[in-house]
């Protein structure tokens, strides 16, 4: 579709629009002459709009001339109108021919790499995997054998489950869906331990086959054996069984944070400063050059790639560089302030990283130690989590 609409642009076309009462002869008169009508769209049985070649128009207008319609010319795209526009401006028109053989030249190569459906998996590694296995910015399209890249990334990596390539323009897109790690389900049939998923105190059993080895209010590593998978009875012996067992363990989370009494805010004044900078691959053209202005400032930084239509990639990035004002407001705080505010912090960092809210309140314990000093405070937050820790380990 791309290289479609880069040689259309090449050739020159133009948007006519036709009217008449013989429109339907128009049309089949145009397909007698193997001309090719694109975008066709009929608004009523006397009036048409396409697109055509400039080479067609000739014979577009005999036709027209034939089934007595009108042609009207709304619109001229394409290099050879370019270049009567500048004609008498060489320069221009060596600029412009320049450009379509740099163009037509770029098409060969990949210029971005689009990475979809990773969420475990970083998009940087991927980008390095790729580069392992053959596709980089800058590689030739050709080079690129598809097949035997996801062959090899399947064989080598067990969390990517299925990968797909797509190159489009100069765009390689690639889609990956990761491995869900599924629990070892073991044969009720086959024999069996139960060990400690994680560290923890045991706070419940109830075993329904095996041996405990451990008891209530025991203290166990991840990995220790709770229960055993033997069974001894007074006539049948001692013998192996496959263990059933809910195993609950309490454990603790804990986060601790240091503040101050007095702190500074951050307020943005409202004033901003842009800058701009191109990357042609590694080489980089600074139009801005020196530091902000300002005193005190932010900066965000943000890249975007040049192209044109959909998925044509050019190897030219251009980076956008905002210099914030911001002004550093002083505020103390009081004890129950500061408590507060530290341990909203830490409860929205121990949400982000052990998910707490996903437990029943009746299965957790929250608890705090505060220890205040001369300037500020240090804040314990800790959360003591009761929740199942058996899993079955099967005994070779």
């Amino acid at each position: 579709m791309l290289f479609k609409s880069l040689i259309l642009f090449l050739h020159g076309f133009l948007y006519i629009s036709i009217e008449g009462f013989f429109i339907e002869r128009f049309i089949n008169q145009c397909k007698l002459k193997n001309i090719i009508l694109q975008d066709l769209h009929i608004e009523n049985n006397s009036f048409i709009n396409a697109k055509i070649l400039q080479s067609d128009f000739r014979e577009i207008r005999h036709i027209a001339k034939k089934t007595k319609c009108k042609v009207k010319i709304n619109k001229k795209i394409g290099i050879p109108f370019i270049i009567n526009k500048y004609r008498k401006r060489k320069i221009f028109a060596i600029a412009f021919l320049v450009i379509a053989i740099f163009i037509l030249i770029i098409t060969n190569f990949i210029w971005n790499i689009e990475i979809l459906g990773n969420e475990k998996i970083s998009s940087e590694e991927i980008i390095e995997l790729m580069e392992k296995h053959g596709i980089s910015l800058g590689k030739r399209k050709k080079e690129i054998d598809i097949d035997k890249i996801i062959n090899s990334i399947r064989l080598e990596r067990e969390d990517i489950a299925w990968i797909g390539i797509e190159i489009k323009g100069t765009n390689a897109i690639i889609s990956i869906r990761e491995t869900t790690k599924m629990p070892e389900m073991i044969d009720k049939n086959e024999i069996c331990n139960i060990v400690a998923s994680e560290s923890a105190v045991i706070s419940k059993m109830i075993i329904q086959n095996g041996t405990p080895v451990v008891n209530v209010g025991d203290k166990v590593k991840k990995g220790d054996l709770i229960v055993e998978g033997v069974m001894e009875g007074k006539y049948t012996g001692k013998r192996q069984v496959h263990s059933e067992a809910t195993i609950l363990g309490k454990i603790c989370y804990e986060k601790t944070k240091s503040e101050k009494y007095v702190q500074f805010q951050k307020t943005e004044t409202g004033n901003k400063e842009n800058k701009k900078e191109f990357c042609i691959n590694n080489f980089k053209i600074n139009f801005n050059k020196g530091v902000s202005k300002f005193e005190n400032y932010d900066t965000i930084r943000s890249s975007k790639k040049l192209k044109i239509f959909n998925n044509f990639y050019f190897p030219i990035t251009i980076n956008e560089i905002a210099y914030i004002e911001i002004n550093e407001e002083e505020i103390d705080y009081t004890e129950d302030e500061l408590v507060k505010k530290i341990e909203k912090e830490l409860e929205n960092e121990m949400e982000s990283e052990f998910e707490i809210s996903k437990f029943d309140e009746s299965d957790k314990v929250k608890s705090i130690e505060v220890n205040t000093e001369e300037d500020g405070i240090t804040l314990k937050l800790i959360y003591e989590i009761q929740k199942e820790i058996g899993v079955e380990e099967k005994i070779n």
